[in-house]
This record gives structure tokens, C-alpha cells and sequence, in this order.
């Protein structure tokens, strides 16, 4: 009898797999200071009810900025009811706020990273390229 691969993973580690979360690389977003991003992050129905979170890393260590319930002044969490997916929202950004950033669940005590964000936060104006206009939100969708 021949086993699918998949009936030895766990639905956590399946997870991780479908996010390709430990080998992804971050997303540049590049934003000016005072601005706002809201950043969309995916995940499977099965954690539906499993916390959601947002965290900066540091030194290889993600500490959590915000939780889902858990809001601080200007980082939120909102979570779509219907559909599987949060949004994560930072306002009046910093040049202090730069940094490597992951939306992600905690399921069974484990933290299960859905994306990896590098913000870097600038002074002063961004290049804008050919034909764009300049936007009041930064919005990173997948």
C-alpha cells in the first residue's frame, strides 16, 4: 500500500508548506513617514477561529505588535467574516517602524507566519514610477 506524502503532515505543516512561509522571501514595501499600509494576509478555513497576529522581528526573535482584540493606537487587526483573510493596518508611520514584519496565526501554541513584509519608511518623497500617482495608502494585496 503506497501512502500520499500528505497523510503524514500535519494541517499546520501543510500550512506552512502552501504559504511557502520558511523560504519566502519579504516583500519590499517602501512607504513615507505619516502614512498609512494595510497589508492583506491569506489564510486556510481550518484557522478561522485561531488568533491572529502581526509581529516585528528582531535579531531572528518576531515579537508581536498586535493581536487580533488585542489593538494598540497604530497598529489593528481586522478580520473579514465572511472570507479568509485579516487585514493588518499601520498609521502614522516612523523611520523607527522599519524593519522585517510577519502576519501570521497561532495555532496549538505555535505561530504560523502567512507573510513577511520588509517596510522600509522614509522622509521626505518616494520615486514614483512612469504614469503613477501618488496614493494616500499603501495597500500590499497578494
Amino acid at each position: 500500500m503506497a501512502w500520499e506524502p500528505t497523510y503524514l503532515l500535519s494541517p499546520v505543516l501543510l500550512l506552512l508548506l502552501a504559504s511557502g512561509s520558511w523560504t519566502q522571501n519579504p516583500v519590499l514595501l517602501r512607504v513615507l513617514e505619516g502614512k498609512t499600509i494595510l497589508v492583506t494576509c491569506w489564510y486556510d478555513s481550518l484557522y478561522h477561529s485561531s488568533e491572529k497576529i502581526w509581529c516585528k522581528e528582531i535579531d531572528y526573535i518576531c515579537y508581536p505588535l498586535v493581536s487580533k482584540g488585542a489593538e494598540k493606537l497604530r497598529f489593528s487587526i481586522l478580520q473579514s467574516s465572511q472570507f479568509n483573510f485579516f487585514t493588518v493596518i499601520m498609521s502614522k508611520l516612523k523611520m523607527s517602524d522599519s524593519g522585517i514584519y510577519h502576519c501570521g496565526i497561532v495555532a496549538n501554541n505555535t505561530s504560523v507566519y502567512l507573510r513577511n513584509i520588509h517596510l522600509v519608511v522614509s522622509k521626505g518623497e518616494l520615486p514614483l514610477p512612469c504614469g503613477s500617482q501618488p496614493s494616500w495608502v499603501a495597500r500590499l494585496q497578494s
